[in-house]
């Protein structure tokens, strides 16, 4: 708790927002788990970062914008899926009452998100958006893979019919024509918000595959723009071609106003396996943004106040990075992790 609001405070202060807003809403998120000590390992290895820290920033700077982000997974007091479940339902029941988030999508998929009958993995994770103007915008992170009754695939399927995108299923496929062994769907996110522009998104890990191949694959979105992650992902992880050590991670987003087609795709590139320090990672994101006509001044900021050592001494703070330009205007979002527990994290997910 400590470690967390105070994290999100100097953010904030930073970024000029509202400090006070988001230290209630934060404590809400973090109760009551977040009162206790932080050890030398996880007590659950929390899905949200390499380390397994259950809490992580991440900033999206444009150029009339800024937000700031924090994405947590509430702990278990017992090491089950099932105390998993009590604690997610438990942290949108807080979200839902006090802060005002709209459960009324999730309450339509939650039995197949978290089933009765032998759950596994994680149960569910949350996140909060915080802009210069306007209320705490949250969203949650749902696990396709809960139980072994159905698919990754079928779950999806079945949860974007009854939340009125059935339609959609046909861009999916589409989408993912290599086949969902390596076009893994691994997340479904949710807006805990109700009307036109509430999301729904659909998360894929890529396995044996270039930027470039999912650069055409995105133009599915209408708004997407080609051309442009190949040489992003090169610039931010040195690398060209295939990115081999951690798999490349997208989404698809969804929402009423779009109809059954995506409003947007977004291409998730991993930083920590790529790069000898975090240090590096920052000249290449900063090298990119000025690229982009972005100043990188408000994410360098940013950056020192998530850092709780010097950048040469790890890689494991900056996680991913995403990018997309839309009608012209470039959009640049870093994921940094509390790195509570590693500075060196080593790759996950490889495929089995």
């Amino acid at each position: 708790m400590d470690y967390g609001v105070s994290t999100l405070a100097r953010l904030l202060g930073s970024a000029g927002m509202d400090v006070e807003q988001g230290a209630r809403v934060l404590r809400g998120m973090l109760s009551p788990w977040g009162g206790e000590r932080i050890g030398e390992r996880p007590h659950w290895h929390s899905d949200v970062c390499a380390d397994g820290s259950p809490i992580e920033f991440s900033a999206a700077f444009s150029r009339h914008c800024r937000e700031v982000r924090v994405l947590v997974e509430a702990l278990p007091d017992r090491l089950t899926t099932p105390a998993a479940q009590q604690s997610a339902a438990e942290l949108t029941r807080i979200l839902v009452q006090d802060f005002g988030a709209d459960g009324d999508r999730l309450a339509k998929i939650a039995d197949l998100f978290l089933p009765d009958e032998e759950p596994t993995g994680f149960a569910m994770m949350h996140a909060v958006v915080f802009t210069p103007t306007g209320r705490p915008e949250f969203k949650v992170y749902l696990n396709p893979e809960a139980d072994r009754s159905m698919s990754a695939a079928e779950r999806t399927h079945e949860a974007l019919d009854r939340l009125g995108f059935g339609k959609s299923w046909t861009a999916i496929a589409d989408y993912a024509d290599r086949g969902f062994d390596l076009d893994r769907i691994v997340y479904v996110s949710l807006d805990l918000a109700d009307g036109p522009e509430s999301r729904v998104k659909v998360y894929f890990r890529h396995y044996a595959v270039t930027p470039e191949y999912l650069d055409t694959r995105m133009e599915i979105s209408a708004q997407h723009e080609r051309g442009f992650l190949g040489e992003f992902c090169r610039k931010v992880t040195g690398i060209t071609g295939e990115v081999r050590d951690q798999p490349l991670v997208s989404n698809l987003t969804f929402a009423a106003a779009g109809g059954h087609l995506p409003v947007s795709a977004t291409l998730y590139v991993p930083l920590w396996v790529h790069a000898e320090s975090d240090l590096t990672v920052r000249d290449r994101i900063s090298a990119v943004m000025a690229d982009l006509g972005l100043p990188d001044s408000g994410y360098r900021a940013l950056l020192d106040h998530v850092a709780r050592r010097p950048l040469p001494d790890g890689r494991g703070i900056h996680t991913y990075a995403s990018a997309r330009v839309q009608h012209g205007l470039p959009r640049v979002t870093t994921y940094w992790s509390s790195e509570l527990y590693d500075r060196y994290p080593p790759a996950r997910y490889q495929r089995g």
